[in-house]
């Protein structure tokens, strides 16, 4: 299964969920899911390894550091009361 399989099956999962449960405008949820989606597996492809990620998605570092807390994504491997110092 190619990466464009695999997100074009997860971004249709997404679609249907949100927009079974949100009315209105529901562009700005599945752009956060998908983005999300996308950074954690590339976190997870790049163990963590924050510089190569960021290389990978073709953005900065402090911008993938903030993504990550906007989001609200979390290492695998810290707790949720230290998530605020994963960085």
């Amino acid at each position: 299964m190619t990466l464009y399989d695999l997100l074009t099956r997860e971004i249709k999962r997404m679609a249907a969920g949100i927009g079974y449960h949100n009315k209105g405008n529901i562009h700005p949820l599945i752009m956060n899911e998908i983005e999300k989606y996308i950074i954690q597996i590339v976190l997870q492809e790049t163990n963590y390894n924050y510089l190569a990620a960021s290389k990978m998605l073709g953005i900065g570092r402090s911008t993938l550091y903030r993504k990550i807390e906007i989001l609200g994504i979390i290492h695998p491997d810290k707790d949720e009361k230290n998530s605020s110092h994963l960085w």
